[in-house]
């Protein structure tokens, strides 16, 4: 074969590869532009209909109870609570007592912590310092044309009077009132000016007199402290008193009013020596989460794992 010859074959079979690449690319480039185009969703002309979700629910399982061993009914071994067992040296026998199965846990129970103190026994609810039965609160007036405004502490009701002004189911008597006013300087040269309202009242069956004061309020007695005692109950007492529950006594110290705090001694057989504690007040509890009415319920088991395979823990 010439070289013409083998010239014009190659010639040939370059021409057919020019042409088979041409039209390759030719369809390539069609496959893409269609590719480009926006997709058209189907037109059915039925509306959009919602299909409800559907929640995969695992299903719950637990170890099955724990059967009795050859040895015996009573020789049962449950997970991580074998039976107790005894022997017998006499009669070199053993004895078993089964594992008592896990109690339901009661939500109304609550829950204690083995390792926390036992209660006090006591908490404080309130100290209170009683008031005299007669307060003075204010005054109409100045000088000679003034008047008191008294306070009946025990019904509520307001008495005016000066003077000689008799209170007999009090059994007081108001023997001196005076509205004045005062002049004080103070530093810089400035002065202050105010009127100052007391009285003296006496008891017509003791004699004895009490001054009162409208900016304060005059006290009578020692102060008075509520407990509330384990069980619920509310028990007042003063200083000294001694509160007996259960085989627990309880000697009252000192109480204050400001901030309200109580000194109390326990003494209990269970105790190795006195037990003394300054009772205050407890916080209140913190409020409860705000529940959104609008929320969906939520699902049993939310926001947590059970462990199905130890029922109990």
């Amino acid at each position: 074969m010439s070289a013409k010859t083998n010239d014009t074959i190659y010639l040939a079979i370059g021409g057919f590869a020019l042409i088979g690449a041409g039209a390759w690319a030719f369809l390539q480039q069609s496959g893409i532009s269609e590719l480009g185009a926006p997709p058209v969703a189907p037109q059915s002309g039925a509306a959009y209909e919602s299909s409800p979700l559907q929640i995969s629910r695992p299903e719950t399982q637990r170890w099955a109870d724990a059967v009795a061993q050859k040895a015996g009914e009573k020789w049962i071994y449950d997970v991580f609570t074998p039976p107790k067992i005894y022997y017998n040296t006499q009669t070199k026998q053993f004895t078993v007592v089964p594992p008592e199965p896990p109690k339901p846990m009661d939500p109304s129970v609550p829950v204690v912590d083995p390792l926390a103190p036992p209660p006090f026994g006591l908490e404080l609810v309130k100290v209170e310092q009683p008031l005299f039965r007669l307060q003075l609160v204010g005054y109409i007036g100045e000088g000679a044309q003034a008047r008191g405004n008294f306070l009946n502490v025990q019904t509520g009701a307001v008495v005016f009077g000066t003077t000689g002004k008799k209170i007999p189911d009090l059994n007081l008597e108001v023997v001196k009132f005076a509205a004045e006013r005062r002049v004080v300087r103070q530093p810089g040269g400035t002065t202050l000016v105010f009127t100052e309202a007391s009285a003296t009242v006496r008891d017509t069956v003791t004699g004895v007199e009490t001054v009162l004061d409208a900016k304060t309020r005059v006290p009578e007695g020692p102060l008075t402290v509520t407990f509330k005692q384990i069980d619920g109950t509310l028990r007042t007492a003063k200083t000294g008193d001694i509160i007996v529950f259960g085989d627990s006594t309880f000697t009252v110290g000192e109480l204050i009013v400001e901030p309200p705090s109580a000194a109390v001694t326990k003494t209990d057989p269970s105790l190795p020596a006195p037990e003394k504690q300054t009772l205050v007040i407890p916080p209140p509890p913190p409020p409860a989460p705000a529940v959104d009415p609008n929320a969906p319920p939520a699902e049993p088991g939310a926001g947590s794992a059970p462990n199905s395979a130890f029922p109990g823990f």
